[in-house]
């Protein structure tokens, strides 16, 4: 998107549906997009194609995020009821190997990095939010959270905040429920008389500490502050 003239330039087209595109911090030549059923492409926008395309899942691929602590590791998340870790370095081509693989029992549609990259949250159809942490990732939590949307409302994907502590995610009772990542469970939850609809997405502002924009189905977008 060029924002002065105020115009969109195709770079890719498919006969394939995208879930998901993601830009890798420092590389802002390449775009990482899934496309179809468990392909992850990476456009080389230097080059004006697709330089490289992984089948890393059985079903589509939800969100990609990159790790902040070091880039080159990426978390992936799917239908096919899993969320995998993987190193960029050393993917082979013909038989990807994760690093570390979370199962769920149905559709997996987030898996993000904690800001400071040593923990990773999920968000499953299967009413959990996993909570990965430890030197491997090893010390794994599910978290009971109703994320039964039904079919007009979008998937609710946990979010972190501003550091490691707290989760957002929303609820059907059209408010936010906070996730304390040390208890394990939900701290709080945020409501207000002004909403009028199901918050589903949300997205913590990066330098305002206590700011946080969640937008609804219904095209709506509210903002909270501490203050």
């Amino acid at each position: 998107m060029d924002v002065e003239k105020e115009v969109f330039d195709p770079i890719y087209s498919t006969d394939y549906a995208i879930f998901s595109i993601s830009q890798r911090p420092a590389d802002v030549k390449s775009l990482y997009f899934s496309e179809g059923e468990g392909f992850l492409n990476i456009w080389d926008e230097r080059a004006g194609k697709s330089s490289i395309s992984w089948m890393l899942h059985e079903d589509r691929i939800n969100t990609i995020d990159f790790c902040s602590e070091n880039t080159d590791i990426m978390a992936t998340s799917s239908t096919d009821g899993t969320a995998c870790i993987w190193d960029l370095r050393s993917i082979d081509a013909d038989r990807p190997k994760s690093l570390k693989t979370i199962s769920h029992k149905r559709a997996v549609h987030s898996a993000y990095f904690s800001p400071s990259g040593s923990s990773l949250a999920t968000t499953s159809v299967d009413d959990t939010v996993g909570l990965l942490a430890g030197a491997n990732f090893e010390d794994t939590s599910m978290i009971h959270h109703n994320n039964q949307t039904g079919r007009w409302i979008s998937s609710f994907r946990a979010i972190w905040g501003w550091d490691d502590s707290y989760l957002f995610i929303g609820n059907m009772k059209r408010g936010i429920d906070v996730i304390s990542t040390a208890m394990r469970r939900n701290f709080a939850t945020l409501q207000s008389p002004v909403i009028s609809a199901i918050p589903c997405r949300f997205d913590a502002h990066r330098y305002k500490i206590g700011m946080l924009a969640g937008a609804t189905s219904g095209g709506q977008v509210y903002m909270w502050t501490t203050s």
